[in-house]
């Protein structure tokens, strides 16, 4: 770190950047001599472990000093000039917001509403809200509000040196003066701007399953009225995002398929009603189409097999599906062993080439139904398009499903009806 860098930041300037290399250096000088002083080699050992020694208690000396200096706890006593019948009506709105839409809003929404209104309080330049993974061992940064932040969305942070982490570990608010730690050990170019924050540990009961962290510009943005006041706000606010993530959570499992993990019916037709309003707004310009899928002989490998075998091979399908799909297309499993996939953009031609590369897979990737036994798994394919085959999801799935019987009876095996006159009852 040259002159230059420290004039413009001072606070990234740190007294034992100079004192330990100095006394590292001393610490060598120290054992130089030792060695070759012209005494027993007893008492050059004795006097090595003791230079050792030395150096290892200055350096733990060191680091606790660099933490009593960065890191600043809440003061109680101070809390009494905090409190003002403005912030505690601005307190009782996240308390409000808990109790009338804490279930209703996804976690991304809640996130966006708590930094809001926390801003009215707490000016900041830049937020992350950090959660812990089940095993506590990892924090992903999940949200985060302000451009140089940005970058960092959905990393995760293992040093234990972070200011996040210290708040996670001794579950305190805490302030971190300097940011310097942060710089080394996450990103010195995200916090290029940031030059101290402020952190809350979240609570669920008597466990920590995340923190909020608040960034500054300058060393002095936070003082002890900012940390008492956001120790203030972390407890209204915990619970909130709590609620939040629980109504994401049971509306994840409300459309996931529990076997395959895929979308279910319920998600299919969720994607299928927006893609339809897109197609209605470009029209020639926007085609779409669906497929409906399902595994020949299915019901015959499953009593063939068993129904564990049967699961697997269900596993195995979804898979090699999804993987030759394009990255905006979207993948359901509806019930027993059919699939639904939603292609947007997709024209005739397009489709052909989708259903070629997902026939293909199957040729060349057989299922293992034991060490000894494989099989070559086969689909029956349905395609509609929009407009063509109808304009709701349900007219476009109902033409999907008849030709998707109508490949079933073809005299040609594997042989897929593409796109046909009108189907008339």
């Amino acid at each position: 770190m040259n002159f230059s860098e420290i004039k413009k930041n001072p606070a990234a300037f740190n007294r034992s950047d100079v004192i330990l290399p100095l006394v590292s250096l001393c610490a060598l000088l120290a054992t130089f001599t030792a060695l070759n002083s012209i005494v027993t080699l007893q008492a050059k050992l004795a006097a090595f472990i003791l230079i050792v020694l030395i150096y290892l208690m200055f350096c733990a000396a060191i680091w606790i000093w660099q933490n009593k200096q960065s890191i600043v706890e809440p003061d109680k006593n101070k809390s009494n000039s905090v409190f003002n019948r403005e912030i505690e009506a601005k307190l009782l709105a996240f308390e409000e917001a808990n109790q009338f839409f804490g279930a209703s809003l996804k976690t991304a929404d809640t996130f966006r509403f708590i930094t809001s209104r926390v801003n009215e309080m707490i000016p900041f330049s830049a937020g992350a809200l950090y959660l812990a993974d089940e095993k506590k061992e990892k924090l992903k940064i999940a949200f985060v509000v302000g451009d140089s932040l940005k970058k960092l969305a959905g990393m995760e942070i293992e040093s234990r040196r972070t200011v996040a982490w210290k708040t996670f570990q001794s579950r305190k608010a805490l302030i971190d003066k300097t940011l310097q730690i942060d710089k080394n050990n996450i990103s010195g170019e995200a916090f290029k701007n940031l030059n101290s924050a402020v952190a809350v540990p979240l609570l669920d009961g008597d466990s920590v399953y995340g923190v909020f962290v608040l960034y500054g510009e300058r060393e002095k943005d936070f003082n002890q009225n900012s940390l008492l006041l956001f120790e203030a706000v972390g407890t209204r606010i915990a619970p909130l995002l709590l609620s939040a993530r629980t109504f994401e959570n049971s509306l994840t499992n409300a459309l996931t398929d529990t076997l395959t993990n895929l979308p279910n019916e319920r998600a299919f037709f969720l994607v299928l009603e927006n893609q339809i309003a897109e197609a209605q707004r470009f029209r020639d310009k926007r085609p779409l189409t669906i497929l409906t899928i399902d595994i020949k002989n299915f019901g015959e490998h499953n009593r063939r097999f068993g129904h564990a075998t049967g699961d697997r091979l269900l596993l195995f399908v979804a898979d090699k599906i999804k993987n030759q799909l394009r990255q905006m297309d979207f993948l359901a499993r509806s019930m027993n062993d059919e699939f639904l996939a939603v292609l947007p953009t997709a024209s005739e031609e397009i489709t052909r080439e989708i259903i070629g590369r997902i026939e293909k897979v199957f040729v060349t990737n057989p299922f293992e139904i034991s060490n000894e036994e494989k099989i070559h798994l086969q689909l029956n394919f349905g395609a509609a398009s929009f407009g063509r085959d109808g304009e709701t999801a349900s007219q476009m799935l109902k033409h999907a499903l008849v030709r998707k019987q109508q490949s079933k009876s073809d005299e040609k095996e594997n042989k897929v009806l593409w796109f046909p006159k009108e189907y008339v009852n």
